[in-house]
């Protein structure tokens, strides 16, 4: 899933790309799409607000279980911790939503990776806002900011190991960040999300 099909013809842009909606939480959103490491990217800024970018697909994980990306966080939410509820900012979310009918709404599976300030890196946690989110903590703290790091996983195997079953197919991704309940600043980038057939081989 690209940032945009086409470059804007002026960049940065903070016209949204064909294919992404935006949802507003908590706030106004800051969105841009921009230049960087010669790459398309959104650029997320949270003022104490909290957002979201989706884009609708329907993929079987079975069949293409591997999702790679690129994120950096340029700054992170004062005292975020996902193990808290008061405290629950991350600068940099990537969600999968797993549609659960007949109220996909409030049954939907929500698996995410996070980039987060304070819980150690390789947490499985559920989130403490919603029992049907769980989140697996991928980068923790400062010591990659402001650098690219580029994220693989293996996404069907994530699955089953956070709910103990057998995916539906996914007909959601979402680019998250949010630092309302901190009342700080966040900030990250994110590139294209490419799901793969088989690991990569390096």
């Amino acid at each position: 899933m690209k940032v945009a099909e086409t470059s804007p013809a002026t960049l940065p842009s903070s016209e949204l790309p064909p294919g992404w909606t935006l949802k507003e939480f908590v706030g106004q959103a800051q969105v841009e799409v921009v230049l960087d490491d010669r790459a398309l990217a959104f650029r997320l800024v949270s003022q104490g607000t909290s957002f979201a970018l989706y884009r609708d697909l329907v993929l079987d994980i079975k069949r293409f279980p591997i999702l790679r990306w690129r994120w950096k966080v340029v700054t992170l939410p004062t005292s975020g911790d996902v193990r808290e509820r008061p405290r629950d900012d991350q600068a940099a979310q990537v969600y999968l939503v797993f549609p659960r009918w007949p109220s996909p709404r409030s049954s939907s599976d929500v698996m995410g990776y996070i980039w987060d300030s304070h819980a150690p890196a390789g947490a499985n946690l559920i989130n403490p806002q919603s029992a049907n989110v769980k989140v697996v903590v991928l980068q923790s703290g400062a010591d990659q900011l402001n650098r690219w790091v580029e994220e693989e996983r293996n996404v069907y195997q994530d699955y089953k190991d956070l709910f103990g079953r057998e995916p539906p197919r996914v007909g959601k991704v979402a680019l998250m960040v949010d630092s309302d309940d901190t009342q700080s600043r966040a900030e990250a980038l994110f590139e294209e999300l490419v799901f793969l057939r088989s690991p990569v081989r390096r």
